[in-house]
């Protein structure tokens, strides 16, 4: 158990692994097909295949014998014939890689040796635990000149309500800056839309005059610079290794923190009632009011981890916003460019004079 005061940061959580999850790119099974996952740790040194069903497998072994940790959701399974769209596999893929990096990342979770199995282990063999950390971390005293119950209890209120608001900030922030992106890409698909257009009108025909043959060369110049600029990458945000990916980290992180805050204050009332009604020097009373401390103070813990990720993607914001303002720069520079290559010089309308 570490100390209420120790601070945690992103910098020393990253420093406890890297995780690569990525595609097997051949697809097994006849007709529902299935997907495989090379999974590779730099803290093991080790790659290894795993299918999603496995990953579900340490994820209930992980709730059983971690109750009052955060332990995240995992992204859901999709039966479907064919093996799933691209994108929902991508997606998936990406958070699959990004729940076992908060695993393996985690200040007690890195250190399990169902974990060590499924990173290094060809076949993986795990059987769920018959008791929880408590018990497998024993019941000792607690040592003198730590926080009452009472204080713990009025601490994790108010964590708990400080990160809610930052987990529902970033989750704003998450939202405003995809619909950012979709314009922005939408207004590429315009530029190429238009590019198609102008392409269309540019083509010469038998009649036209200087003048028409006039627009009809600046047209196809604009038509060639759409086509042209729209084929030129832009740069997007990174969410597998750059800002991005610590934003949406943190978001899985606030969230299990969130989910662990709900779970335990159902328990915490069951307990607290439990051991009011206990003899007050009765062992179960006892028992009861060490658990109920133990689980205050891990909580206490999940949230200095969880306050690590958030600081980590707030401190990335200015990443993300250089990234967006130079695609709308891109944007912008396609539509001056359009409009230099349709100028052209003004063709003075001669008047007769009438004698």
């Amino acid at each position: 158990m570490t100390n209420d005061t120790e601070i945690v940061t992103f910098e020393d959580l990253e420093a406890t692994d890297v995780i690569s999850v990525e595609l097997v790119p051949e697809r097994k099974g006849l007709i529902l097909k299935h997907c495989e996952y090379y999974v590779s740790s730099r803290r093991h040194g080790t790659t290894v295949t795993r299918r999603y069903n496995e990953f579900v497998q340490l994820c209930d072994v992980f709730c059983v014998k971690y109750p009052y940790r955060a332990v995240c959701r995992l992204p859901p399974k999709r039966v479907v014939v064919g093996g799933g769209s691209p994108l929902f596999l991508q997606r998936r893929r990406a958070a699959l890689q990004r729940w076992l990096t908060l695993v393996a990342r985690h200040p007690v979770l890195a250190h399990d040796a169902d974990l060590r199995i499924f990173l290094c282990e060809s076949s993986l063999r795990l059987d769920k635990p018959k008791h929880d950390e408590f018990i497998l971390a024993g019941t000792q005293d607690d040592p003198p000149g730590q926080m009452t119950i009472d204080e713990m209890q009025a601490a994790f209120v108010s964590e708990q309500e400080q990160l809610r608001l930052v987990q529902l900030g970033l989750n704003r922030l998450f939202k405003i800056f995809e619909r950012v992106e979709g314009r922005c890409e939408a207004e590429r698909a315009d530029v190429r839309e238009l590019g198609a257009a102008l392409g269309a009108l540019a083509s010469p025909a038998p009649a036209d005059c200087s003048r028409w043959l006039t627009v009809r060369n600046a047209i196809k110049s604009a038509a060639d610079l759409a086509t042209t600029m729209c084929e030129s990458p832009i740069e997007e945000v990174d969410y597998e290794d750059g800002s991005g990916s610590k934003v949406l980290l943190a978001l899985d992180a606030l969230g299990a923190y969130r989910e662990l805050c709900a779970r335990l204050t159902r328990g915490l009332h069951g307990e607290r009632a439990a051991a009011a009604a206990a003899q007050t020097h009765s062992a179960a009373a006892s028992l009861l009011r060490r658990r109920h401390r133990y689980a205050l103070a891990c909580c206490a813990q999940e949230s200095r981890v969880a306050r690590a990720y958030a600081l980590a993607a707030l401190e990335s914001l200015h990443e993300l916003l250089r990234t967006r303002g130079a695609a709308h720069s891109r944007v912008a520079a396609m539509w001056a460019g359009l409009h230099a290559a349709l100028a052209r010089p003004s063709h003075p309308v001669t008047s007769r004079r009438t004698h």
